[in-house]
């Protein structure tokens, strides 16, 4: 009997026996799949996990970021306003060494000729000249002044030009005093010690009153130095700058 159930046995598995190692292996298999789906699932709700925990570190890094108050450009200009206002209060009554750059000066000048106190009026008009007797142009006016008399730099300046036209301005000195200022001093006697590119002091002696100025030199007023005042390469009036009593002899 025993036998009898062993071969059939025997048989079933020789017959039956590919589709049970199959069925075996796709469980196998099976079982696997779960396994790893299983774990998968795991890992990914771990990793789901720390990805919120790490949103929230950095949401919370960010609101406390933002409670830092960092100033902006106008909180710095108001302190550096601030302190600069300090400052200035601290200085307040001392005495600047330096004067700022670009401020605009008031040109206050000597008298070129020393002991005259009379001149002729500035006109852009024409003017009679007695000399030759015609009427022309005079871009200054004629300080009233001894034959001989010292002329002096109305204020520190450089020698841009020397010359002498023997006409309208005689021999001349231009001064150049920075600022687009510039004077001019003519019927000069011809010994001038002076040479262009000289720098001249305010009330440093330039040259003398001549008679070298050809179509004044036998006017009204007598001996005297023609002045003329120039600014940004236009004539102006010198009593803008000096005054003088005027010489009624136009």
């Amino acid at each position: 009997m025993d036998k009898k159930l062993f071969r059939k046995s025997s048989n079933f598995f020789k017959k039956e026996g590919f589709y049970v190692i199959l069925f075996v292996c796709l469980c196998i298999v099976a079982t696997v799949a779960v396994i790893a789906t299983r774990n998968k699932y795991v890992a990914d709700k771990k990793v789901s996990v720390a990805q919120k925990q790490n949103s929230k570190k950095i949401a919370k890094n960010s609101a406390d970021t933002q409670k830092v108050k960092i100033p902006n450009a106008l909180e710095v200009n108001k302190k550096s306003n601030t302190k600069k206002n300090i400052s200035n209060t601290k200085n307040k009554g001392k005495k600047s060494s330096t004067a700022p750059v670009g401020k605009s000066v008031e040109y206050k000048f000597i008298r070129p000729v020393i002991g005259s106190n009379t001149a002729t009026k500035y006109t852009t008009g024409l003017i009679k000249c007695e000399t030759i007797g015609t009427y022309k142009t005079d871009n200054g006016i004629e300080i009233s002044a001894k034959l001989g008399s010292k002329v002096s730099a109305v204020l520190d300046g450089k020698v841009t030009a020397i010359g002498n036209d023997e006409t309208e301005l005689g021999q001349y000195i231009i001064v150049d005093h920075q600022n687009g200022l510039k004077t001019v001093y003519g019927n000069l006697k011809n010994e001038i010690k002076l040479k262009v590119g000289d720098r001249v002091k305010r009330g440093e002696v330039i040259g003398e009153v001549g008679k070298t100025q050809g179509s004044y030199t036998n006017e009204k007023y007598g001996d005297h130095l023609h002045f003329e005042v120039m600014k940004d390469g236009k004539y102006v009036d010198p009593a803008r700058y000096i005054s003088y009593k005027t010489f009624k002899s136009n």
